[in-house]
């Protein structure tokens, strides 16, 4: 039965024992408890459940209900609510991991038995329920030391993992510190340079008696800038050697001075930088066919898009021939210290596009 929507038409949830809505009364409270996963106000579930066990006020409900068992719904829908419940309790059963299985077979098929029991558990019928049910405490009976095995592990695997974001958090707090540090010091360093040049000026000091740190605090403001400049303007390096480079820049500007060529234009940006993306394994010619596309071919409503039936053969060469050359086993193996997903896709990637022999297909 739906719920009944309030004049914005939202859906309402409506205590069973008081009828109190949410849209009468915002501040209301409604929990639920797993047993059933019927819900209703936080004012009734005290006053029905707080003496002891009371049987669910829900119609046709027969679920024996204890007060310390309902809890406010983190989702807005109970049924996803009880979905992520069974998932959570599967999940602490089939706790295996893939380094626990022989071959990457066994692993989906371990993955997928625990994904169509979990399947039934949610939306089977009574009588698939109870055999999945049944299933999961068979399974849990037989292999509990696996289980807390796999737990004790898993612990240990999230200390490890929390004890590493609090090294990395205490790394990256100390150099903000070192780093502020640095700051003040360098703050007061100009501070007491300043305080030393206004010295200087008061006592009448001129600047070839003054202090050799503030000549050295003045140097290093802006000696990456002349290096710089002097790097790719070196007409101003011979200016200063004496009356010769003088002479030489008079001449250069009576015309001695070599004329600047004209700029060699450019041409259009490229993003890949030369890259070239021509695959090497095969060679894509115009006019193929297919069986399942010819009917598309002359039919307007696709091609009036605009829609090329050479880029669905361009793709289908590619994705068949991306895969060559790529043994997942062999690159599990090999340990290069990068995951499997970036080493799967670097070999696709070579095996279409690399170095390799070139292959025409008609």
């Amino acid at each position: 039965m739906a719920r009944p929507l309030d004049p914005l038409g939202f859906e309402d949830e409506m205590c069973p024992v008081c009828k109190s809505r949410k849209y009468l009364n915002p501040d209301i409270v409604f929990v639920f408890n797993p047993e059933c996963y019927h819900s209703m106000c936080l004012n009734c579930a005290n006053r029905l459940f707080n003496d002891g066990p009371n049987q669910c006020p829900h119609a046709g409900c027969n679920k024996t209900l204890r007060r310390k068992g309902f809890r406010s719904a983190f989702f807005g829908d109970l049924a996803v609510e009880r979905e992520v419940d069974i998932r959570r309790r599967v999940a602490a059963v089939f706790n295996q991991v893939e380094d626990d299985f022989e071959t990457l077979q066994d692993y989906n098929n371990y993955l997928q038995m625990v994904e169509d029991l979990t399947f039934e558990l949610v939306n089977g019928t009574d009588e698939r329920r109870r055999q999945a049910e049944a299933q999961l405490q068979a399974w849990e009976a037989e292999h509990r030391a696996d289980i807390e095995r796999n737990k004790k592990a898993g612990r240990e695997a999230d200390e490890i993992s929390r004890k590493r974001l609090a090294a990395e958090r205490d790394a990256v707090r100390q150099r903000r510190i070192e780093a502020i540090k640095e700051a003040e010091a360098e703050k007061r360093e100009r501070v007491r340079s300043r305080e030393m040049e206004l010295d200087n000026l008061a006592k009448g000091t001129t600047a070839m008696t003054a202090e050799p740190a503030t000549k050295v605090q003045l140097k290093r403001r802006g000696q990456v800038n002349r290096v710089a400049e002097t790097a790719s303007n070196p007409t101003i390096a011979t200016t200063g050697m004496g009356t010769g480079a003088s002479e030489v820049e008079r001449l250069s500007i009576r015309g001695l001075k070599e004329k600047p060529k004209a700029p060699v234009p450019q041409g259009p940006y490229d993003p890949f930088g030369g890259m070239d993306f021509a695959p090497s394994r095969y060679k894509l010619h115009g006019g193929l066919t297919h069986p399942l596309i010819e009917k598309y071919r002359l039919d307007r409503q696709h091609v009036a898009g605009g829609y090329s039936f050479d880029d669905f053969a361009a793709r289908a060469l590619y994705e068949a021939f991306a895969g060559l050359g790529v043994f997942v086993e062999d690159e599990k193996e090999a340990g290069s210290g990068i995951g499997l997903s970036q080493e799967t896709s670097m070999a696709a990637g070579m095996a279409a596009v690399g170095d390799a022999d070139k292959m025409d297909l008609d």
